[in-house]
């Protein structure tokens, strides 16, 4: 199997005036050309895109969180907010886990590219995560209660980040 029909450049899907970014990654979930699908997964939640760098392989998830936040928050209390984005974003991490093991069994992966650090990047469409308290609570959560074990890192970093981090 070929992964290259999967890769483009990242969208982050951003109300921003250039939204897509000039790095590329290996989409997962695709209307057209499905990754979850072409390893029997597509009925799995998962992030938006797989990405290695050097020693890392990211799973990177381009959420507007806000915008998820305040539309709950219209329905529940902030509290429940956060623990159904909190509870939607381990489900991703987890069903994508299990996505990258099914490529795993259909590629011959060298061992060393089977000992990478894991780790999630959740992007939201900010500049700046400061001025959002419920995103640091979820970044806690996540990071205290709900990492899978598998994931040697979560960070919730703005979209202006990820293309400098994937770059590293």
């Amino acid at each position: 199997m070929n992964l290259l029909p999967f890769r483009e450049k990242i969208n982050t899907e951003c109300r921003i005036p250039i939204p897509i970014l000039k790095i590329k990654a290996i989409k997962i979930d695709a209307s057209e050309r499905n990754l979850k699908q072409k390893v029997g997964c597509k009925n799995l939640k998962s992030c938006d895109y797989l990405k290695r760098r050097r020693n890392n392989l990211y799973f990177i998830e381009i959420s507007d969180f806000n915008a998820q936040f305040e539309a709950l928050s219209n329905k529940t209390t902030s509290s429940d907010s956060i623990k159904y984005i909190n509870l939607e974003i381990r489900l991703k991490l987890t069903d994508t886990l299990l996505i990258y093991q099914k490529l795993l069994e259909k590629f011959e992966f060298k061992e060393k590219n089977c000992s990478l650090h894991k780790k999630a990047l959740l992007t939201i469409c900010k500049d700046n995560i400061s001025d959002s308290v419920f995103l640091d609570r979820i970044a806690r959560n996540l990071t205290r209660h709900y990492c899978p074990e598998h994931l040697s890192a979560i960070q919730l970093i703005p979209y202006t980040k990820l293309e400098t981090i994937l770059r590293r």
